[in-house]
Protein backbone atom coordinates (compact mmCIF):
# COMPACT_ATOMS: atom_id res chain seq x y z
CA UNK A 1 0.00 0.00 0.00
CA UNK A 2 2.59 2.25 0.78
CA UNK A 3 4.61 1.74 -2.33
CA UNK A 4 1.27 2.28 -4.66
CA UNK A 5 1.03 5.55 -2.42
CA UNK A 6 4.35 6.67 -3.19
CA UNK A 7 4.22 5.83 -7.00
CA UNK A 8 0.99 7.75 -7.50
CA UNK A 9 2.54 10.76 -5.53
CA UNK A 10 5.33 10.12 -7.83
CA UNK A 11 2.87 10.27 -11.10
CA UNK A 12 1.29 13.60 -9.67
CA UNK A 13 4.62 15.32 -9.18
CA UNK A 14 5.62 14.49 -12.50
CA UNK A 15 2.56 15.45 -14.01
CA UNK A 16 2.30 18.56 -12.44
CA UNK A 17 5.70 19.36 -13.65
CA UNK A 18 4.54 18.15 -16.98
CA UNK A 19 1.82 20.74 -16.57
CA UNK A 20 4.03 23.96 -15.37
CA UNK A 21 6.80 22.72 -18.20
CA UNK A 22 4.02 23.00 -21.61
CA UNK A 23 2.90 25.89 -19.67
CA UNK A 24 5.72 28.04 -20.02
CA UNK A 25 6.18 26.27 -23.48
CA UNK A 26 2.94 27.59 -24.85
CA UNK A 27 3.95 31.35 -24.00
CA UNK A 28 4.96 33.23 -27.07
CA UNK A 29 6.67 35.90 -27.88
CA UNK A 30 4.37 38.78 -27.59
CA UNK A 31 2.98 37.01 -24.28
CA UNK A 32 6.76 37.12 -22.67
CA UNK A 33 6.65 40.76 -23.74
CA UNK A 34 3.18 41.58 -22.48
CA UNK A 35 4.52 39.92 -18.72
CA UNK A 36 7.06 41.94 -19.16
CA UNK A 37 5.23 45.44 -19.63
CA UNK A 38 2.82 44.63 -17.11
CA UNK A 39 5.98 43.87 -14.44
CA UNK A 40 5.11 46.39 -11.35
CA UNK A 41 6.43 49.14 -11.02
CA UNK A 42 6.36 52.53 -8.21
CA UNK A 43 4.28 55.28 -7.69
CA UNK A 44 7.00 57.45 -7.28
CA UNK A 45 11.05 56.99 -7.47
CA UNK A 46 13.71 59.21 -7.25
CA UNK A 47 17.62 58.47 -7.41
CA UNK A 48 20.80 59.93 -8.57
CA UNK A 49 23.15 58.19 -11.46
CA UNK A 50 26.72 59.22 -13.38
CA UNK A 51 26.67 58.38 -16.86
CA UNK A 52 30.15 57.43 -18.50
CA UNK A 53 30.15 58.11 -22.40
CA UNK A 54 33.98 56.37 -23.16
CA UNK A 55 34.67 57.35 -27.02
CA UNK A 56 36.47 55.21 -29.77
CA UNK A 57 39.77 57.31 -28.74
CA UNK A 58 39.51 55.80 -25.52
CA UNK A 59 38.79 58.93 -23.20
CA UNK A 60 35.99 59.20 -20.70
CA UNK A 61 33.01 62.19 -20.40
CA UNK A 62 31.37 61.48 -16.87
CA UNK A 63 27.93 63.12 -15.93
CA UNK A 64 25.62 63.59 -13.25
CA UNK A 65 22.47 63.46 -13.55
CA UNK A 66 19.03 63.40 -10.82
CA UNK A 67 16.22 61.39 -12.04
CA UNK A 68 12.30 61.91 -10.77
CA UNK A 69 9.52 59.88 -11.98
CA UNK A 70 5.97 59.77 -10.73
CA UNK A 71 2.77 57.53 -12.02
CA UNK A 72 -0.39 59.12 -12.35
CA UNK A 73 -2.01 56.02 -14.04
CA UNK A 74 -3.13 57.12 -17.22
CA UNK A 75 0.43 58.64 -17.64
CA UNK A 76 3.71 58.20 -16.10
CA UNK A 77 6.28 61.55 -15.79
CA UNK A 78 9.57 61.27 -15.86
CA UNK A 79 12.30 64.40 -15.38
CA UNK A 80 16.24 63.55 -16.03
CA UNK A 81 18.42 66.95 -14.79
CA UNK A 82 22.03 67.08 -15.45
CA UNK A 83 24.13 68.45 -12.25
CA UNK A 84 27.48 68.21 -13.52
CA UNK A 85 30.15 69.65 -15.14
CA UNK A 86 29.38 73.50 -15.55
CA UNK A 87 28.67 73.02 -19.27
CA UNK A 88 25.55 70.96 -19.09
CA UNK A 89 24.48 71.49 -15.68
CA UNK A 90 20.79 72.40 -15.41
CA UNK A 91 20.36 70.39 -18.69
CA UNK A 92 16.82 68.68 -18.43
CA UNK A 93 14.65 66.38 -20.11
CA UNK A 94 10.99 65.95 -19.15
CA UNK A 95 9.12 62.61 -20.33
CA UNK A 96 5.16 62.15 -20.35
CA UNK A 97 4.37 58.48 -20.82
CA UNK A 98 0.78 57.52 -21.66
CA UNK A 99 -0.65 54.17 -20.66
CA UNK A 100 -2.56 51.95 -23.40
CA UNK A 101 -6.20 52.31 -23.76
CA UNK A 102 -8.85 49.67 -23.85
CA UNK A 103 -7.81 48.55 -27.13
CA UNK A 104 -4.76 48.61 -26.45
CA UNK A 105 -3.78 51.34 -28.54
CA UNK A 106 -1.20 53.75 -27.13
CA UNK A 107 -0.72 57.66 -27.42
CA UNK A 108 2.88 58.99 -28.31
CA UNK A 109 5.10 60.50 -25.72
CA UNK A 110 5.45 64.00 -25.21
CA UNK A 111 8.71 65.66 -24.64
CA UNK A 112 10.79 68.21 -23.83
CA UNK A 113 14.35 69.36 -23.63
CA UNK A 114 15.88 72.00 -22.05
CA UNK A 115 19.17 73.75 -22.50
CA UNK A 116 20.45 76.51 -20.41
CA UNK A 117 22.97 77.63 -22.47
CA UNK A 118 20.63 78.47 -25.30
CA UNK A 119 17.61 79.18 -23.02
CA UNK A 120 15.86 77.52 -25.04
CA UNK A 121 13.11 74.34 -24.19
CA UNK A 122 12.52 72.16 -27.60
CA UNK A 123 10.25 69.50 -28.43
CA UNK A 124 11.39 66.48 -28.94
CA UNK A 125 9.68 63.99 -31.35
CA UNK A 126 8.43 60.43 -29.82
CA UNK A 127 8.98 58.67 -33.43
CA UNK A 128 10.86 59.57 -36.51
CA UNK A 129 14.60 60.50 -36.83
CA UNK A 130 14.78 63.13 -34.18
CA UNK A 131 13.90 60.08 -31.36
CA UNK A 132 16.52 57.94 -32.93
CA UNK A 133 18.94 60.95 -32.38
CA UNK A 134 21.63 60.56 -29.67
CA UNK A 135 20.56 61.53 -26.28
CA UNK A 136 22.81 63.93 -24.71
CA UNK A 137 26.16 62.49 -26.40
CA UNK A 138 25.49 58.97 -25.62
CA UNK A 139 24.69 55.59 -27.26
CA UNK A 140 21.27 55.69 -25.80
CA UNK A 141 18.97 57.60 -28.08
CA UNK A 142 15.73 60.07 -26.88
CA UNK A 143 13.70 56.30 -28.25
CA UNK A 144 15.86 54.38 -25.57
CA UNK A 145 14.92 56.71 -22.31
CA UNK A 146 10.97 55.52 -22.54
CA UNK A 147 9.16 52.77 -23.42
CA UNK A 148 8.24 50.98 -26.87
CA UNK A 149 4.54 50.65 -27.62
CA UNK A 150 4.29 46.55 -27.63
CA UNK A 151 1.82 47.19 -30.54
CA UNK A 152 4.36 49.08 -32.58
CA UNK A 153 6.34 45.41 -33.00
CA UNK A 154 5.84 41.78 -33.79
CA UNK A 155 7.06 39.28 -31.68
CA UNK A 156 8.61 35.88 -31.88
CA UNK A 157 10.04 33.54 -29.23
CA UNK A 158 13.13 32.02 -30.37
CA UNK A 159 13.90 30.12 -27.33
CA UNK A 160 15.66 30.33 -24.35
CA UNK A 161 19.08 31.45 -23.55
CA UNK A 162 21.09 32.02 -20.10
CA UNK A 163 22.52 35.73 -19.35
CA UNK A 164 25.13 36.22 -16.83
CA UNK A 165 23.91 32.78 -15.04
CA UNK A 166 19.87 34.13 -15.46
CA UNK A 167 17.42 31.82 -17.36
CA UNK A 168 15.81 33.91 -20.15
CA UNK A 169 13.35 34.00 -22.43
CA UNK A 170 14.78 35.26 -25.83
CA UNK A 171 12.42 37.20 -27.81
CA UNK A 172 12.85 38.81 -31.39
CA UNK A 173 10.72 42.25 -31.79
CA UNK A 174 10.56 43.64 -35.32
CA UNK A 175 8.57 47.12 -36.13
CA UNK A 176 5.81 46.81 -38.22
CA UNK A 177 6.79 50.36 -39.70
CA UNK A 178 10.12 49.23 -40.78
CA UNK A 179 11.54 52.78 -40.55
CA UNK A 180 13.42 52.83 -37.46
CA UNK A 181 17.22 53.02 -37.60
CA UNK A 182 17.46 49.82 -35.52
CA UNK A 183 14.05 48.17 -36.94
CA UNK A 184 14.71 44.67 -35.35
CA UNK A 185 16.31 44.16 -31.92
CA UNK A 186 16.40 40.86 -29.52
CA UNK A 187 15.76 41.11 -26.26
CA UNK A 188 16.44 38.55 -23.12
CA UNK A 189 13.60 38.52 -20.22
CA UNK A 190 14.44 36.73 -17.00
CA UNK A 191 12.06 34.02 -17.00
CA UNK A 192 11.88 34.52 -13.00
CA UNK A 193 10.43 37.94 -12.78
CA UNK A 194 10.33 39.22 -16.59
CA UNK A 195 12.44 41.46 -16.34
CA UNK A 196 15.60 42.47 -19.39
CA UNK A 197 18.68 41.47 -18.72
CA UNK A 198 20.13 41.83 -22.43
CA UNK A 199 19.33 43.64 -25.61
CA UNK A 200 20.98 43.53 -29.26
CA UNK A 201 19.75 46.46 -31.76
CA UNK A 202 19.78 45.21 -35.63
CA UNK A 203 20.09 48.20 -38.35
CA UNK A 204 18.29 48.85 -41.15
CA UNK A 205 21.06 46.37 -43.20
CA UNK A 206 20.60 43.71 -40.49
CA UNK A 207 24.02 44.11 -39.04
CA UNK A 208 24.34 44.13 -34.90
CA UNK A 209 24.60 48.11 -34.26
CA UNK A 210 24.34 48.03 -30.06
CA UNK A 211 24.25 46.00 -27.13
CA UNK A 212 22.26 47.03 -23.88
CA UNK A 213 23.29 44.78 -21.10
CA UNK A 214 21.34 45.24 -17.47
CA UNK A 215 23.60 44.43 -14.25
CA UNK A 216 24.07 44.64 -10.78
CA UNK A 217 20.66 43.94 -9.68
CA UNK A 218 18.98 44.87 -6.58
CA UNK A 219 15.41 45.28 -4.54
CA UNK A 220 14.35 47.55 -3.35
CA UNK A 221 10.60 48.16 -1.25
CA UNK A 222 9.45 44.78 -3.38
CA UNK A 223 11.05 46.72 -6.97
CA UNK A 224 13.71 44.71 -8.89
CA UNK A 225 16.07 47.17 -10.39
CA UNK A 226 19.37 46.85 -12.66
CA UNK A 227 21.72 49.35 -11.04
CA UNK A 228 24.09 49.60 -14.14
CA UNK A 229 23.15 49.77 -17.64
CA UNK A 230 26.01 49.46 -20.16
CA UNK A 231 24.84 50.34 -24.24
CA UNK A 232 27.44 49.79 -26.26
CA UNK A 233 27.83 50.59 -30.30
CA UNK A 234 29.77 47.81 -31.05
CA UNK A 235 30.03 49.53 -34.84
CA UNK A 236 31.51 52.97 -33.40
CA UNK A 237 33.76 51.04 -30.41
CA UNK A 238 31.64 53.56 -28.31
CA UNK A 239 29.72 52.53 -25.22
CA UNK A 240 27.74 54.82 -22.04
CA UNK A 241 27.57 53.60 -18.87
CA UNK A 242 24.42 54.85 -16.45
CA UNK A 243 24.98 53.70 -12.67
CA UNK A 244 22.71 54.27 -10.79
CA UNK A 245 22.66 55.34 -7.02
CA UNK A 246 21.00 56.78 -4.22
CA UNK A 247 17.24 55.13 -5.26
CA UNK A 248 14.42 55.79 -3.03
CA UNK A 249 10.28 53.89 -4.38
CA UNK A 250 7.15 54.62 -2.96
CA UNK A 251 8.94 57.00 0.34
CA UNK A 252 7.96 60.50 -0.66
CA UNK A 253 5.09 62.49 -2.68
CA UNK A 254 6.78 64.60 -5.66
CA UNK A 255 5.76 67.89 -6.00
CA UNK A 256 4.04 67.19 -9.45
CA UNK A 257 5.16 71.01 -10.39
CA UNK A 258 8.69 69.40 -10.83
CA UNK A 259 6.99 67.66 -14.15
CA UNK A 260 6.78 70.81 -15.98
CA UNK A 261 8.73 72.91 -18.56
CA UNK A 262 8.68 75.70 -16.48
CA UNK A 263 10.33 73.34 -13.30
CA UNK A 264 13.09 72.45 -16.27
CA UNK A 265 13.92 76.27 -17.29
CA UNK A 266 14.05 77.83 -13.58
CA UNK A 267 16.33 75.03 -12.40
CA UNK A 268 13.95 73.78 -9.74
CA UNK A 269 15.02 70.15 -10.01
CA UNK A 270 17.41 69.54 -7.46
Amino acid sequence: MNKSIFKLSTLLIAALLLCQAATAQSLSGYDVMKKADEVPSPKTSSSTATLTIHSKKGSDRIREVIMKSKDYGDVSKEVIVFTTPKDVAGTGYLMFEYAEDASGNKKDSDNWLYMPAMNKTRRIASSGSESEGSFMGTDFTYQDMGDRSLNKYTYTLLGEETVDGVACYKVECVSKAHTEKDPRYITYISKSDFIMRRCEFYDRQDQLHRVLTCSDFVTINGYTTATKMKMENVQSGTWSLIETKDITYDTEDIDDSLFTVAALEKGRIR
